[in-house]
């Protein structure tokens, strides 16, 4: 490949892992940058990264020694009783640590009480310096690109919200290749998830769906999802996260690390070369005044 894409290594491939160590686990594999998950207390599925916290001074140090930047920081889960203070924590931690992307998620079945969420959130994590991007997942209420885009589409025209495609809830969504080009020609999908897993298509339920999500994935190339397609349709040079949260990433994170690194190394070198499709910049980004940059 003549153009290669920043690779990040997701938080959830070893959660458990403070984000200092972590840090210097996604060097030894190989990675330019990291994903950090931020919790706003103590005992959540997160780190704390708190104002002028040691474990924020840390991180900065690590990635600092490393050489690494910060791709994304997550997650911001929109639920009927979301405010803007549940999101500052997320939002302070990502625009400290240079990140590119904040993840959304939506866990609200008002639509429209969700769309209002999400452009208040998008023009938050703007002022910080930050793009916000929607994952739809099977188990929650955006379900898959579609949906993503409706709503995207329902907030304020000023809203820089952008779409997280993770292969394998695409996969399990139905794997939609028209909305997936669809997302890539107007400029909503900045980056991707990458993964693999024993068989696509849909899930059989979402409990199912959840329990292999979050704990049972594959190195990317180790499975059937058709990630060589996936890399070719989204482009060369679209950032790539890998996330893949299993027991190997539990019982000895570091050595993990680097067989991702490696097999996404491999996959990558196999993507054939081909003509990436024409993007344009969503409308909302191209509000002349606007003057705010996003990442």
């Amino acid at each position: 490949m003549s153009v290669n894409p920043v690779v990040s290594l997701a938080s959830l491939s070893a959660l458990a892992v403070p984000p200092p160590r972590f840090v210097e686990y996604a060097a030894a594999g190989g990675f330019d940058a990291v994903g950090v998950r931020v919790s706003d207390r103590s005992g959540g599925r997160g780190h704390q990264l708190a104002e002028g916290s040691r474990l924020l001074a840390d991180t900065l140090l690590a990635l600092d020694d490393h050489g690494l930047g910060v791709l994304d920081v997550e997650v911001v889960k929109l639920h009927p009783g979301s405010s803007r203070s549940d999101w500052g924590p997320v939002l302070f931690a990502g625009a400290t640590l240079g990140a590119r992307f904040v993840i959304a998620t939506v866990l609200d079945d008002d639509r429209n009480r969700a769309a209002d969420n999400l452009a208040a959130l998008s023009a938050a994590a703007a002022d910080h310096g930050l793009r916000c991007c929607l994952e739809p997942m099977v188990f929650t209420a955006v379900r898959d690109l579609r949906a993503g885009r409706k709503m995207i589409e329902q907030t304020s025209a000023r809203s820089s919200a952008g779409l997280l495609l993770d292969a394998l809830h695409w996969s399990r969504a139905g794997g939609d290749v028209t909305e997936l080009e669809a997302g890539v020609r107007d400029g909503r999908i900045p980056y991707w998830q990458l993964c693999d897993a024993r068989v696509t298509g849909p899930a059989r339920n979402d409990n199912a769906a959840i329990a292999e999500a979050r704990g049972n994935r594959l190195a990317p190339g180790a499975g059937a999802l058709p990630l060589l397609r996936l890399a070719s349709i989204l482009g060369p040079d679209t950032p790539v996260s890998v996330e893949v949260p299993s027991a190997r990433g539990d019982a000895d994170p570091r050595r993990w690390a680097m067989e991702l690194g490696s097999a996404t190394r491999r996959l990558l070198s196999r993507v054939p070369t081909s003509t990436p499709l024409t993007t344009t910049a969503p409308s909302a980004v191209a509000d002349p005044d606007d003057t705010r940059v996003p990442s």
